[in-house]
């Protein structure tokens, strides 16, 4: 802001000085005032820009931080660096975790539901007791650390991980949330 209105009076000087005369000029004193003011109002103001381009956290490096028991419903967490990140007991209903980086990531008791996680790294991380109705999984769900009290009703993932995930020994329990069999939402046969 300082170095817009510097360059407006700049300007403006420049324009209101006569070069014949060396003087300055009531109709240049008129014009630069003009001008100049228009750099100063019309010019970009940094300070009112959104930080990130109003994408959320996406792309952002939140390693090991604690965003747990939080709501940060339909926010975009792509690509994000989220290494052992503590998300226990947090509202995540709509996020978008395309591409992000979970690994080691605690979502104990999360209501992750109708959110996104294609591509995301998810090795290791905790799922124990999460709700995650009609949520978007790619492969690396089977690589999540514990599934145990999940329901996982109407997730969309590969029939292929469906069957890892049944054939797991963590593939157990109901949710304390939804009351509903992690069994019976995955559709395992018994």
């Amino acid at each position: 802001m300082r170095k817009t209105i510097l360059v407006a009076i700049c300007v403006a000087m420049s324009l209101a000085l006569n070069p014949h005369q060396g003087l300055i000029s009531r109709r240049g004193l008129i014009k630069g005032a003009s001008v100049g003011s228009s750099l100063v109002f019309f010019a970009p103001f940094e300070s009112l820009a959104v930080s990130g381009g109003g994408k959320d956290f996406a792309g952002s490096t939140i390693k090991g931080e604690d965003f747990s028991k939080k709501t940060y419903t339909s926010k975009d967490f792509s690509g994000v660096d989220a290494v052992g990140t503590n998300f226990e007991e947090s509202i995540l209903r709509g996020t978008r975790f395309f591409k992000a980086d979970l690994a080691g990531a605690d979502l104990s008791n999360a209501d992750i539901s109708a959110a996104s996680f294609e591509g995301a790294n998810l090795e290791g991380a905790k799922f124990n007791g999460v709700v995650a109705q009609g949520t978007a999984f790619s492969q690396t769900l089977e690589d999540v650390g514990d599934i145990s009290n999940s329901d996982f009703t109407d997730a969309i993932m590969r029939p292929d991980v469906q069957k890892k995930l049944c054939s797991r020994p963590d593939a157990k329990g109901k949710n304390p949330k939804t009351g509903v069999d992690t069994r019976e939402s995955l559709f395992c046969l018994d």
